[in-house]
């Protein structure tokens, strides 16, 4: 009977030093929280977004050495950029009508990170979520960098639902960001 509790003692001991380890998908879809507009614009608005980003945005490692890596498993350049034309029409563009040649709104995903570092058993987390602008209309161009950035404490290793709100969270903060930057706006209105 002894043998038997110190068995169990030592396979509950060595499960818990060697920690778990899994895997987190999540789905980035920001969603931007502006007002409803009346905007109108003269020319045709065309958005493209891209990005060098792998689908790999980084990893958890817990105090309890739990690990679980993430990865996003949607197209996050095609929706970063379908939040943005929503965004742009909430705003009262029509995106389709107008003159040309187009004003052109192109979008690079620089960055999304989540990174964490332990001190002791608690668990910092670090998220980062980055925008490079540039918007061209007639002869005028204008270049911006919108970035987010989140910082996040715990002790175990966090859900991945959780991780997935942390990120579209961030990811909609930097897009509201870029729809209300006046200076898009004005050049988009020309």
């Amino acid at each position: 009977m002894l043998n038997k509790r110190l068995i169990l003692t030592f396979t509950l001991s060595a499960a818990l030093l060697a920690g778990c380890s899994t895997t987190h998908y999540i789905q980035i879809d920001p969603t931007a929280a502006i007002q409803s507009e009346k905007l109108t614009n003269n020319r045709v608005i065309q958005v493209s977004t891209t990005t060098n980003i792998g689908n790999q945005i980084g990893s958890i490692k817990t105090g309890l050495n739990e690990h679980a890596d993430i990865f996003t498993t949607n197209d996050v350049k095609q929706s970063v950029n379908q939040s943005i034309v929503n965004g742009l029409r909430k705003l009262g563009f029509t995106l389709d009508q107008g003159v040309l040649p187009p004003a052109k709104v192109d979008v690079v995903i620089t960055k999304m990170s989540y990174t964490t570092k332990v001190d002791n058993l608690k668990t910092i987390a670090t998220l980062n979520f980055a925008l490079n602008v540039t918007v061209t209309a007639g002869d005028e161009t204008y270049k911006a960098t919108f970035a987010s950035q989140k910082t996040e404490e715990y002790g175990t290793l966090p859900y991945q639902s959780a991780v997935q709100k942390d990120m579209n969270g961030l990811a909609s903060k930097t897009v509201t960001r870029l729809l209300e930057d006046q200076s898009i706006i004005k050049l988009l209105q020309q």
